[in-house]
C-alpha cells in the first residue's frame, strides 16, 4: 500500500461491491452543535488509556472537524447485531456524542480502544501518518452507508496525476494516484538552514530524476534507465493533510528536529505555478487553506509523547490538546511546534491539517 511515499487508496476506489457494515437505515441529517462542556465549543480531553500513540491526537482531528463530524452523524442508530470489530464508525460516532455531552474533562475512549484491537489494529508509537492511513482505511471499508463512504473519499482524498518521461525514448506516461496526505521528507541539515512549508511543497512537486524503481521501466522500449518523474493536483479536497516525516531516511531510530514553519493561511496558487494545478478552472478561494490542527510530537521515536493544537471552528480559538487536558493556547504556542535543531526533546510538527477557507 506504501510506494515512494504515497499512501495510496486507489484500491478501495476500485471494489463495485465493497461489503459494509449494518448500522440502520440513515436517520435525517443531524449535527454535533458542540455547545456543551467547558468551552462551550466541544473542546474536551480524552484520557491516556495506555495506549501509547498519537491515537487521541488523531481522534481530536476528528471530532473537532464538522466536515468530518457532519458525515459520522448520517449513520444512525447502531445495530448491536454487529461484531464489535465491525463496528469502528458506530463506536466513533459514539464517542463523539458522549463527548458532546459529558460534563467532564475528559472522557476515555475504551471502547474505540476494544473496537480497534477487535480488528486486529496494531499501533506503532510514533508513525502518525500510518496510524492515520489504518484508521481511515478501516472506516471506508466498515461505513454502512455507500453514500457516506464517497464523501468521506471526497472531504479528504488528494488526487494526483503522475507524470513518467523515459530519458532513453522520450517515451511519456501518465496515471492517476489516490493519496491520503502529502508526505513531505524532512532532511537533516548539517548548516542548520531552516525550511518553510512552502519551500518544501515546491520541491515536492518538482520533476525529478529516478532510476531502478519498480515504475521506472519504459513500457515502449522496456528500459530500466532514468525516468524523470513528475507530480501535479488533479484535484483537491476540502481538508488538506500534510506529513511531515521527520523519522531519518538512513536511520529509522532517529528524529530530525529541523526547523519548519507553516503558515495560518496557505495559497496554493502563490506557492505553486499554474502546470501543477487542476487543469479543470479553480475557483480563487479553493486553493486557499486555513491551518486546522497541527499534530505535534515532543520526544524521541523510541520516548515521547503527542499532542495536539486544534483552531476551534465555533470560536475561531487555538487549543492544546493533550490527553485529559484542553486549554486555550495562542498562535506562539502553536509556532513551537516549528522544530528546533539544537533541541532534540522539543515540540515538532508532524501532521498539518488544513481545511479550505471558501475564499473568507
Amino acid at each position: 500500500m506504501y510506494e515512494d511515499g504515497y499512501v495510496d487508496i486507489s484500491q478501495l476506489l476500485e471494489n463495485d461491491e465493497p461489503e459494509h457494515a449494518t448500522c440502520g437505515a440513515p436517520p435525517p441529517a443531524k449535527q454535533l452543535s458542540y455547545s456543551t462542556g467547558k468551552f462551550k465549543n466541544g473542546a474536551i480531553g480524552l484520557c491516556n488509556v495506555g495506549v501509547k500513540s498519537c491515537l487521541n491526537s488523531l481522534l481530536q482531528t476528528l471530532y473537532m472537524n464538522p466536515d468530518f463530524s457532519d458525515i459520522l452523524c448520517g449513520i444512525g442508530e447502531p445495530n448491536d447485531n454487529v461484531p464489535l470489530e465491525r463496528r469502528f464508525p458506530c463506536e466513533l460516532l459514539a464517542l463523539f456524542e458522549e463527548m458532546q455531552n459529558s460534563k467532564e474533562d475528559a472522557v476515555a475512549p475504551y471502547r474505540i480502544l476494544s473496537c480497534l484491537r477487535e480488528a486486529n489494529m496494531r499501533f506503532s508509537l510514533y508513525d502518525v501518518s500510518e496510524l492515520f492511513c489504518k484508521l481511515w482505511n478501516l472506516l471506508l471499508q466498515q461505513m454502512p452507508h455507500p453514500h457516506l463512504e464517497e464523501k468521506l473519499r471526497t472531504l479528504y482524498t488528494v488526487r494526483l496525476e503522475e507524470s513518467l518521461k523515459c530519458l532513453s525514448c522520450s517515451h511519456q506516461r501518465s496515471n492517476e494516484v489516490n493519496v491520503l496526505n502529502i508526505l513531505l521528507q524532512i532532511t537533516h541539515s548539517k548548516h542548520h538552514r531552516n525550511l518553510t512549508l512552502e519551500y518544501c511543497l515546491r520541491r515536492y512537486f518538482k520533476p525529478r530524476e529516478v532510476i531502478g524503481e519498480s515504475d521506472s521501466i519504459c513500457t515502449k522500449c522496456g528500459e530500466n534507465k532514468k525516468t524523470v518523474k513528475g507530480l501535479r493536483l488533479f484535484s483537491l479536497p476540502r481538508t488538506l493533510t500534510i506529513h511531515l516525516k521527520r523519522l531519518n531516511q538512513r536511520k529509522s531510530s532517529l528524529k530530525t528536529n529541523r526547523t519548519l514553519s507553516f503558515p495560518e493561511l496557505l495559497d496554493l496558487s502563490e506557492i505553486l505555478d499554474p502546470e501543477y494545478l487542476p487543469e479543470q478552472e479553480y475557483k480563487q478561494g479553493q486553493y486557499i487553506y486555513g491551518l486546522f490542527a497541527v499534530v505535534a510530537h515532543s520526544g524521541t521515536t523510541s520516548s515521547g509523547h503527542f499532542c495536539t493544537y486544534i483552531n476551534s471552528s465555533k470560536d475561531h480559538k487555538w487549543y492544546c490538546f493533550n490527553d485529559s487536558c484542553v486549554c486555550k493556547v495562542s498562535w506562539d504556542d502553536v509556532k513551537c511546534a516549528y522544530g528546533n535543531t539544537s533541541f532534540h526533546w522539543g515540540v515538532t510538527a508532524c501532521l498539518l491539517i488544513y481545511v479550505q477557507t471558501d475564499g473568507k
